[in-house]
């Protein structure tokens, strides 16, 4: 196998999502949304604004995945066609994914409570996902990779495994992203509009910077892959 160059992988990611910019005005779009989301708590119209960001996060990353993965491979299609190409597959990828686990852990869930007194469970689902988040970590580049969502999960995991030391720096973001975003999100339940101004700037940053680290680490996981192949 080809030796890693994590530092040279890395400039190649900063060079592809800083020359992106329409990638960038669309994070900054909707983490402005959640802020404006965030800063209507108890209000009406908090709920419906909330489902949409989350909406327009959950359908826009695989979007923006396949934007970077087409600038890798040159190759260069509209929007529609990026959407037709990669969002189906993705979607059911993710669903064959975190289903089994999220099953297994609220049956855990529900048994733990039945047995231990005062068993509240808070955030044992969330560290669950974290988990396989990081088992998970060449999944979806493995996807984008092979064009296929058959076999990316083992394909996935069986390289992982084999790379675990030499994985250990992108693990070791991906767990300090995913702590940082859990936070917010515990942060955010409990934030009362105009109680603290400061609050909404944090969110916003924290979105931005958080959004682009995780595109960051996907190009690198791609060119990993790509320099990895025979």
């Amino acid at each position: 196998m080809n030796s890693w160059n994590l530092k040279t992988y890395l400039t190649y990611a900063l060079l592809i999502v800083r020359t992106s910019t329409i990638v960038l005005w669309w994070i900054g779009f909707v983490a402005l949304l959640s802020v404006v989301a965030l800063s209507l708590k108890g209000t009406a119209a908090f709920w419906p604004l909330n489902i949409l960001v989350t909406l327009l996060s959950i359908a826009s990353t695989p979007v923006i995945y396949g934007i970077y993965f087409e600038l890798i491979e040159d190759t260069y299609s509209s929007i529609p066609r990026i959407f037709k190409t990669y969002v189906p597959g993705y979607i059911w990828l993710i669903i064959r994914m975190y289903l089994p686990p999220i099953f297994v852990a609220s049956l855990l869930l529900s048994l733990l409570a039945g047995t231990i007194p005062n068993f509240t469970g808070s955030g044992f689902l969330e560290i669950t996902l974290v988990l396989f988040s990081l088992i998970y970590l060449f999944v979806i580049p493995t996807f984008y990779l092979t064009g296929s969502g058959r076999g990316s999960i083992g394909t996935g995991v069986a390289f992982l495994l084999a790379n675990l030391s030499r994985t250990t720096p992108i693990l070791l973001t991906v767990i300090l992203l995913e702590t940082g975003m859990l936070l917010l999100q515990y942060q955010r339940s409990g934030f009362t509009p105009g109680e603290n101004p400061a609050y909404l700037v944090i969110d916003f940053l924290v979105f931005v910077i958080a959004s682009i680290i995780d595109y960051v680490v996907f190009i690198m996981l791609i060119f990993i892959l790509k320099d990895q192949q025979p």
